[in-house]
């Protein structure tokens, strides 16, 4: 029997290919993990994302490629969350296109000279949300096993302390004159 294709956007007929533990920080963790990393935490949500709803939907997405390309695929993942967590029984708690417009803009403020850049480092607040709506979402829903994790794991230690110094040298460079 030949397998047939489900729309990406059939949410109560499709199982998982593999049922991987979904680890739920808290949101403190999650916005410290982005500040410290400049961001590239928020990538790095948004493709453990892209990849639960590959697995869920049985789709050929490729999560990296959304993930990097997260400026244009954003308002899709935002979109995708909303209708899970419909899916379990939750409202939407944000409009996704708005928050989808204010993470893109923030995000190009990057191309803005020094200091002023900066202000980048905030686009990482229309991701809060969202992350509260998913894990929330995964909470309700008895299908995916999901475990709360406690403190930071060595990686996202090892990522807090490099992030920190990073961070440390920027704002030192910033403030030498030129």
């Amino acid at each position: 029997m030949e397998p047939t294709a489900t729309s990406i956007y059939a949410f109560s007929d499709t199982k998982p290919a593999t049922e991987e533990v979904q680890v739920l920080l808290s949101l403190t963790k999650f916005t410290a993990l982005c500040l410290a990393t400049g961001g590239l935490y928020g990538l790095w949500w948004q493709y453990k994302t892209w990849r639960f709803f590959k697995q869920r939907q049985q789709s050929d997405i490729w999560p990296v490629a959304r993930a990097i390309f997260s400026l244009f695929t954003i308002n899709e993942l935002f979109k995708n969350i909303g209708r899970f967590s419909g899916s379990v029984g939750l409202v939407p708690a944000y409009n996704a296109g708005n928050l989808a417009v204010g993470y893109i803009i923030l995000s190009l403020l990057a191309r803005l000279p020094d200091p002023y850049w900066l202000i980048s480092l905030f686009a990482f607040t229309c991701l809060l949300t969202p992350y509260q709506q998913f894990a929330a979402a995964l909470r309700q829903s008895s299908e995916y096993p999901t475990r709360e994790q406690a403190g930071f794991s060595l990686r996202q230690v090892g990522a807090l302390i490099f992030g920190t110094l990073i961070w440390v040298l920027a704002f030192y460079s910033l403030a030498q004159p030129t």
